[in-house]
């Protein structure tokens, strides 16, 4: 298969300053993180289908920039700091400067572009949504319980008051989260294919779309593996422990489970599943996580049918 990109671009991020080196003319530029730095970035650079710049994932210290550069027609890559330090491992390197940083970025993406997705600017606003709906609805809870307790009746009303608020708010982010995915063609066509899998509704729509934009990309051990549902293996010699998963995506994993809990009673396929497990005496809690790496796998297999453009009529 033929690579994808010739050309790539590294762009190490800091709050301050952005630090770009281009593979092919092997050229360094720091530029200040900030508007000023930005237009001067995008006045070094030309956008090329053959070119792909990898952008420093950085608490969003990296958003502007990202930005800047899909919107000028660049081939964007958000890279996971985490991904780029084993990678650098793998090669032996342990200097770290900002510099050798942007540099690896450009050999990462040359090694790796075949299973790297581009950055598209709406799926950082619906991460940033998601996050704050989780946000509102933590603080919603702790109001919640807070009145439960509660006996004064200024106290009780002033939970009751903040409670409402809270509540109207959340509606109003989930408004503005249906209202980018409607008016996104592909966002809104994914957004059906994960809802014709049986016992998936809006909201794990909308978050999955926010939280694993790899849906439809990844094969199945690598979306279970994202997703903080592919048991690992533990074994030594003769030894032979307990497999466990990884931490993984915890908003993920809550979503499935509420979607499993619903599956074991109302998914034929997937109910009959989670009978035989237990039937095999497996505890409780491993079934339900085998059933939710189960629908996992079959979410993202509508979301490959999807962008492989067949009809998918769920499952």
């Amino acid at each position: 298969m033929p690579n994808l990109y010739a050309n790539f671009v590294g762009i190490d991020v800091s709050k301050d300053k952005l630090d770009v080196y281009e593979a092919k003319n092997k050229k360094y530029h720091t530029v200040s993180n900030d508007k000023k730095g930005i237009a001067q970035l995008l006045k070094l650079l030309s956008p090329q289908a053959d070119l792909l710049v990898l952008v420093d994932l950085t608490g969003g210290y990296e958003n502007n920039a990202a930005n800047a550069l899909h919107k000028k027609g660049f081939n964007v890559h958000k890279a996971q700091g985490r991904k780029i330090k084993q990678f650098m491992s793998s090669f032996g390197q342990k200097a770290k400067t900002d510099r050798i940083d942007a540099k690896m970025l450009t050999i990462y993406g040359a090694k790796m572009q075949e299973t790297l997705r581009l950055y598209q600017p709406c799926d950082n606003q619906l991460k940033e949504l998601i996050s704050r709906r989780e946000d509102l609805k933590d603080m919603l809870q702790k109001e919640k319980n807070r009145k439960e307790r509660f006996c004064n009746k200024h106290a009780v009303s002033s939970l009751t008051s903040t409670i409402y608020f809270l509540q109207k708010k959340i509606e109003e982010i989930e408004s503005e989260i249906n209202e980018i995915i409607n008016n996104d063609k592909e966002l809104k066509e994914k957004a059906q294919a994960i809802k014709s899998v049986k016992s998936v509704g809006d909201k794990t729509a909308m978050t999955l779309l926010a939280v694993l934009p790899e849906l439809g990309f990844a094969n199945r051990r690598e979306i279970a593996a994202l997703a903080g549902l592919a048991p690992y293996a533990n074994d030594s010699g003769k030894s032979s422990k307990k497999r466990k998963t990884s931490i993984g995506r915890p908003l993920v994993k809550r979503m499935l489970f509420m979607c499993a809990m619903v599956a074991i009673q109302k998914h034929s396929a997937l109910k009959a599943f989670y009978d035989n497990l237990i039937q095999k005496a497996k505890m409780k809690m491993v079934a339900i996580v085998a059933v939710m790496r189960k629908l996992l796998v079959i979410i993202n297999n509508a979301c490959k049918a999807f962008y492989a453009q067949r009809t998918f009529t769920g499952v």
